[in-house]
């Protein structure tokens, strides 16, 4: 939606398409990583060829007691037309990813980890709307925010089981507690999903998911800054999720939307680079906060 294409010279194209894709001959090895909390691990990794390329990785154990998923919620005026873009309604309130963090914190969550997930309109000068509409489906706590839209999904359910699935206005929704959704759909049981495009690369953003569904992957990679890094195209988001240890994977929004923050020793920091280091408010962020095990109901 609103990734731009990134224009490049003839020259340069010209090294891409010689240098070809991202090639993972291994796993990528967690035991390195470093602990966030008890059952979340991350890491950062870069790599020179086929172009530089810089990465943050998250590890998610989802069997983790108290784990929980935050996505967002209806803001007071969901449904009514936006004051500044009246031919949509609203459905969430545009915020940066460290903000959603702070206003869980302040709710009293014990949250540590937000990433940026939805992509949304209206996307048009000067890209400052309040709100977003058009996300995919969201759900917040069992209550509907967006509707489906044919868009890949990471859902949570009531019984505590995570999935990715596409789903639309007829699907039954009945039975998720919590989902955001993305693009496309990159990986599909330990087999990538699409055709390479070496024109198109971006800071992206990526969901993935073990074969036993017990491990959540996110990743995010800097882009659009040469010397520093170029960042990948979608088919490689599916290659970089099952370099990770994912089975099944999705690209998320990403461009300028990409943004992975963490809270460590009660410090917010963001863990990827923009090249003006500024960090665009978003309409849909995934964010996973912890409930100490005396505070569950």
């Amino acid at each position: 939606m609103h990734i731009k294409s990134f224009l490049l010279t003839a020259a340069s194209l010209g090294t891409m398409l010689a240098c070809g894709a991202i090639k993972f001959e291994n796993n990528f090895d967690w035991s390195k990583a470093q602990q966030l909390c008890p059952g979340i691990v991350y890491s950062k990794f870069e790599l020179q060829k086929p172009r530089i390329m810089k990465f943050a990785a998250v590890r998610v154990d989802l069997h983790t007691p108290g784990l929980n998923f935050l996505t967002p919620k209806r803001p007071a005026d969901w449904g009514k037309p936006m004051p500044d873009y009246p031919k949509r309604p609203i459905r969430t309130e545009r915020m940066t990813c460290r903000k959603f963090m702070e206003n869980a914190v302040a709710d009293g969550k014990n949250m540590v980890l937000t990433v940026n997930a939805s992509p949304w309109g209206p996307w048009e000068p000067p890209w400052t709307h309040k709100y977003g509409d058009n996300l995919g489906l969201v759900i917040s706590e069992g209550e509907l925010v967006s509707f489906a839209n044919k868009r890949a999904t990471l859902a949570q359910y009531k019984d505590g089981t995570v999935d990715i699935a596409n789903f639309d206005k007829n699907s039954d929704i009945s039975k998720i507690r919590n989902a955001i959704s993305g693009f496309h759909v990159t990986l599909v049981k330990g087999k990538i999903k699409g055709g390479d495009n070496p024109k198109v690369l971006a800071p992206r953003t990526g969901f993935g998911l073990s074969a036993d569904r017990r491990y959540l992957y996110i990743f995010v990679v800097d882009g659009r800054q040469p010397g520093y890094s170029m960042g990948t195209t979608i088919y490689e988001v599916g290659e970089t999720l099952k370099y990770l240890g994912a089975y099944d994977g999705m690209n998320m929004d990403g461009g300028g939307s990409t943004t992975l923050v963490i809270r460590e020793n009660g410090k917010i920091r963001k863990l990827n680079h923009y090249r003006n280091n500024s960090e665009r408010a978003v309409a849909g962020s995934l964010g996973i906060y912890i409930t100490p095990e005396k505070e569950k109901k």
